[in-house]
């Protein structure tokens, strides 16, 4: 008997390919709402326990779509000279990114991110922090450590603002997260480079 016609079966990095370029299909198809492991398992031709062998739900399958064709957030680290600039930068740069990626996959996906795994969502507090100790070298803030709640205060914020109103924060709502928020809690935290 001849091999012709005969499925190969995937493996590796061919089937692992095979199954983010189904999932992106499903999901600009579909939307994250309509965003089905079982659909993308048919897309690719294997089956459901496939995909969650790699991916342990849809979650952190549609995140790893959205790090590869977007990048990840901590791929980009602003460096203004600043910390409030840096910060305001840092969150343009992810509303960016969600506009690109759509607004309703985004908050589908922010959604159900407690099934994410950790591992997966340490991203923006090591920016945040990274921007933080950037600023702490230049001497724009003392040496007192900040609490992660407070590092996390742009972005978590932003999430609620999103999640919130369905759309992405505006300006003027970033600059009231970092003028009212983020700076007061970092100042009152690390002090100032004189203390």
């Amino acid at each position: 008997m001849s091999d012709v016609g005969q499925p190969q079966r995937r493996r590796g990095a061919a089937l692992e390919q095979a199954l983010v370029d189904a999932a992106w299909a499903e999901l600009q198809r579909a939307g994250y709402d309509g965003f089905t492991i079982d659909a993308v398992a048919k897309s690719a031709g294997t089956s459901r326990a496939v995909v969650y062998r790699r991916w342990p739900n849809r979650a952190a399958l549609v995140l790893t779509l959205v790090q590869e064709h977007f990048g990840s957030i901590a791929d980009e680290v602003p460096d203004t000279g600043d910390l409030r600039d840096d910060v305001l930068e840092k969150l343009r740069g992810a509303i960016a990114r969600i506009e690109a990626v759509g607004v309703d996959v985004m908050t589908g996906l922010l959604s159900e991110l407690d099934d994410v795994p950790d591992a997966l969502m340490s991203a923006a507090p090591d920016v945040f922090r990274r921007i933080i100790e950037r600023a702490r070298e230049r001497g724009e803030i003392g040496p007192g450590p900040i609490p992660e709640s407070v590092v996390t205060v742009p972005i978590v914020m932003a999430r609620y603002a999103m999640m919130a109103t369905r759309e992405p924060p505006s300006e003027e709502r970033l600059r009231a997260i970092v003028d009212e928020l983020f700076m007061p809690l970092v100042r009152y935290y690390a002090g100032t480079a004189a203390d």
